[in-house]
């Protein structure tokens, strides 16, 4: 907001009348803007606001009073994530990289990246937190840090915009490049309870690197059969075809998409045929 004299001011507007009237509370005195507004799902009174150059403020009565809660945290706030049964554990996406609070704001950490643009919690494994910056999607299987690049198949790395289909598809949104999608189911465990499965052979496993993965259909359907690594990037696709009924296999020769062989480690195969998934985990040895 801009306040008729020389300074643009960082302020959020309530309004308890669905939008007809608005009460609006100034939150700063210097130049400042409002990009990211949160309410903790848990306590609706719990309201966060960030904005330009460590700008953060808390409300905890629905917006009646503010006061700066931004100990620990810098750069321009522009997202945030709050934890649905973590309600403390809150995430700030800045241009200084992503900072976790466990105190609902009370300080912050820095837990790396830089330049966020959003984050967000995966709501069914909410130690595994993604960001959305101007180097592209990271991701965190520890509830902050430990970063890991997921730009395989992204056009531009500038992104803007994170969705997410649990268990099934990370959406990107960028700047330039459209919406990408990325399949981030890699384990067994993630599948739908009650879902069918197809049952999967991998032998041998562990693998020195030549891998035989066999399944059988009873019916004909499109397939597709992929390689992800454990952080839940596409490695390779092995099948994309229209299979009759009967026994099928094929032959993963430990290489990536690219012609590479790919480091040791764990890596999983994920069939999905006519709606019916099945993964299992690979290990190949060095």
């Amino acid at each position: 907001m801009y306040d008729g004299v020389s300074t643009y001011v960082m302020t959020v507007s309530k309004s308890t009348d669905a939008g007809i009237s608005w009460h609006r509370d100034t939150l700063t005195t210097t130049y400042s803007m409002c990009y990211a507004l949160a309410i903790d799902r848990s306590n609706s009174n719990f309201v966060y606001a960030g904005g330009y150059n460590g700008a953060l403020y808390k409300s905890t009565d629905a917006g009646n009073t503010w006061a700066l809660s931004s100990t620990g945290l810098s750069g321009t706030v522009y997202d945030f994530a709050i934890g649905s049964t973590k309600a403390n554990t809150i995430y700030a996406g800045t241009s200084s990289g992503v900072f976790k609070s466990t105190n609902a704001g009370g300080n912050w950490t820095n837990t790396g990246c830089t330049n966020v643009y959003d984050v967000l919690i995966d709501p069914a494994k909410e130690n595994e937190v993604y960001a959305a910056t101007y180097s592209g999607v990271y991701k965190s299987t520890t509830g902050g840090g430990g970063w890991t690049a997921m730009n395989t198949g992204l056009p531009v790395t500038n992104t803007t915009s994170l969705g997410i289909n649990t268990n099934n598809y990370l959406f990107v949104g960028t700047t330039g490049g459209g919406m990408c999608r990325q399949n981030i189911m890699v384990c067994a465990e993630e599948q739908a309870p009650g879902a069918a499965r197809i049952p999967l052979n991998v032998q041998p496993n562990p693998s020195p690197g030549r891998t035989e993965i066999s399944y059988q259909l009873t019916s004909a359907v499109q397939v597709s059969l992929a390689i992800y690594d454990i952080q839940g990037r596409l490695v390779t696709t092995l099948v994309r075809a229209w299979q009759t009924p009967g026994s099928h296999s094929q032959v993963w020769n430990g290489l990536n998409a690219n012609g590479v062989r790919v480091a040791g480690g764990i890596y999983f195969c994920a069939l999905n045929a006519g709606g019916e998934r099945s993964v299992e985990k690979l290990i190949i040895t060095e």
